[in-house]
């Protein structure tokens, strides 16, 4: 039988139906988190922020039971509690799902959904009467999921979906997403926050994690600011703003517009011309330039064929159509190599399997580029040392040491040292694939002041984005991305979130993308 949800039991005056009081916890005598203190009422979605090690995975190891607290106390309607472990808060009503996935990937929807509670008769599970329950549940929590089919043939929006049912048929009452967007691009975002808020609606408590603060403006009642195990903000979410919540979390006044504050810029010599580019599986007649001194974004929904323009012009992919012109003279990349040679970067999405080798040293990264395209083979550990240290202070890498791993650095520091890696190379183009995604809003933000000094300093860059603010704030124009082909270009006095969505929906407006470049206009 499943568990029937209220819909719309929330209410302003609701009384706390989830309290922290005074919670701490330290580690060896180092505090982790200083006493904390909130109130969650049914219905209500609390947004949590705050940079990486700012406490925040701590705070929710103590709600959900994985750790136990040094200090104050958690109430659940209005009664103290204690939770030994995840199971123990689960069964109280508090369930986390968590970023990594904990689904059995051979097992269908229904059946790690109700695992541990399959309907059984005369001692045998009936199948039966498994996905019928599990798709009356589904229907009724508003989750459009086949619940016969395989975890391992779930996208990954589907996967998301999935836990947050299997949380909700455990009848939680508190549910805790740690950064549920931070591997969905696109529709997939809009459709989970779409389900965020119906939960809330259902009167179910939500506690949002997310460095995606356009997320937590958006959807959530009310915030909590964490920084440095401390709480440095709280109130409701209509007192604050995009600005006010970063210069919070980062401890100094801060302004998005003050990364970029120019117009239209028409940049320098062109470095980057693709000229009708169309392969065997994805792109068709695409079309795009990238001067010196200059930001230019590529924006679509997931699937548009944003990274595979990248693939493309960096020769990961083979051309089958069309041309590739760096700095006037046609090119046939046969291998990235070739694209290294002629100065173009890549900074892949997959950083943790494709940008980095994470079981090597911050001063063993850096210099692999460089030395595989100039064929070096003496290692120089002085100047290699220095070299580390001097990105370390330019790109403000946070480590303990320059010999520090790079896979125990966070998201964050690990994207800088990619970046240090292709800087080092010398490239005069570098494309970067969701630079910040995982990354968190201070290191986001250094990011994007990084590529505000590489676009002063003469650089080209391509940066292909799911993040429509992030492109908003950085690009000099936009190039738009729709079922592999290019729907229309925007220049940056047009660009705007509605005029790019617009755009990636299908709208096409008449435009030539190279005239006024042509013309010199």
């Amino acid at each position: 039988m499943s568990t029937r949800i209220p819909a719309d039991t929330a209410t302003p005056e609701a009384p706390a139906l989830l309290e922290v009081a005074g919670v701490a916890k330290s580690y060896n005598g180092v505090e982790a988190l200083a006493p904390v203190s909130f109130s969650l009422a049914a219905g209500e979605v609390l947004g949590f922020v705050g940079e990486n090690g700012a406490g925040k995975s701590t705070l929710i190891k103590l709600l959900s039971g994985a750790e136990s607290s040094d200090a104050g106390e958690i109430r659940l309607d209005g009664r103290a509690v204690t939770f030994r472990s995840p199971s123990e808060a689960a069964a109280a009503g508090i369930v986390t799902v968590y970023q990594e996935f904990s689904l059995f990937p051979t097992l269908t929807v229904a059946e790690n959904m109700l695992f541990g509670q399959f309907p059984k008769t005369a001692g045998v599970v009936s199948w039966r009467n498994m996905y019928k329950r599990a798709a009356e549940f589904l229907a009724e929590v508003g989750l459009t999921l086949n619940p016969r089919k395989r975890v391992d043939r779930l996208s990954v929006a589907e996967k998301q979906m999935l836990e947050i049912a299997r949380a909700l048929h455990r009848q939680a009452r508190v549910l805790i997403l740690d950064e549920p967007t931070a591997v969905l691009g696109g529709q997939d975002v809009d459709t989970l926050l779409d389900i965020v808020r119906d939960l809330s609606k259902r009167g179910i408590a939500i506690i949002l994690v997310s460095h995606r603060l356009s997320e937590i403006l958006d959807v959530s009642d009310s915030y909590l600011v964490l920084k440095d195990g401390k709480a440095v903000g709280r109130g409701p979410i209509g007192e604050t703003g995009y600005d006010d919540l970063v210069s919070k979390m980062v401890g100094r006044e801060f302004a998005a517009t003050s990364i970029r504050q120019d117009g239209d810029e028409q940049g320098g010599e062109e470095l980057l011309r693709v000229d009708g580019v169309s392969t065997d599986e994805k792109l068709r007649n695409v079309s795009l330039t990238v001067r010196a001194g200059e930001v230019v974004g590529l924006a679509g929904l997931r699937g548009a064929g944003r990274t595979e323009v990248l693939r493309a012009i960096f020769g990961a992919d083979s051309v089958k159509q069309g041309r590739v012109m760096v700095r006037g003279a046609e090119v046939n990349f046969r291998s990235e190599s070739d694209a290294i040679r002629a100065g173009i970067g890549l900074v892949p999405e997959e950083r943790a399997t494709q940008g980095a080798f994470l079981d090597m040293a911050i001063t063993d990264n850096i210099p692999l580029v460089r030395m595989a395209t100039k064929r070096e083979v003496l290692i120089r550990r002085a100047r290699e040392w220095g070299l580390a240290a001097r990105y370390r202070t330019q790109l403000r890498v946070r480590a303990a040491s320059l010999r520090q791993r790079v896979g125990s650095l966070s998201g964050g520091n690990q994207q800088k040292v990619v970046i240090a890696k292709w800087l080092e190379s010398g490239v005069q183009t570098l494309m970067l694939d969701e630079p910040t995604r995982g990354v968190d809003i201070g290191a986001k933000f250094e990011i994007y002041e990084l590529i505000e000094e590489l676009r002063r300093t003469g650089k080209g860059l391509l940066v292909a984005s799911s993040e429509l603010p992030e492109l908003l704030l950085l690009c000099d124009r936009v190039v738009v991305m729709h079922q592999g082909a290019v729907a229309g270009e925007l220049r940056r006095s047009e660009l705007s979130e509605e005029s790019i969505m617009s755009m990636a929906m299908g709208g096409h407006r008449e435009t030539t993308i190279e005239t006024h470049e042509i013309r010199g206009e």
